[in-house]
């Protein structure tokens, strides 16, 4: 589910709803690399240090999973 936390949302999935979202949300590259450090509970900052880019771009790439994944689960496929 995404649980609310403070401002931010944490992605806590089962695995059967990770493996739904990944196969079925159509996520760039860069959105499946994004969803799996935030998976493992990697920070912003870190993720946007992995990654090479800045946490804005981070913060843009989150907002387009949470779009993506909302459209999955309201439309299916």
């Amino acid at each position: 589910s995404l649980e609310r936390k403070g401002s931010h949302f944490n992605f806590q999935f089962t695995d059967n709803e990770y493996n739904y979202f990944m196969a079925n949300a159509r996520f760039t590259e860069m959105e499946k690399k994004v969803l799996n450090l935030r998976k493992s509970e990697k920070t912003i900052v870190a993720i946007a240090l992995e990654l090479n880019t800045c946490e804005s771009n981070i913060n843009k790439i989150i907002k387009r999973i949470k779009r993506k994944i909302i459209m999955c689960i309201m439309f299916g496929d």
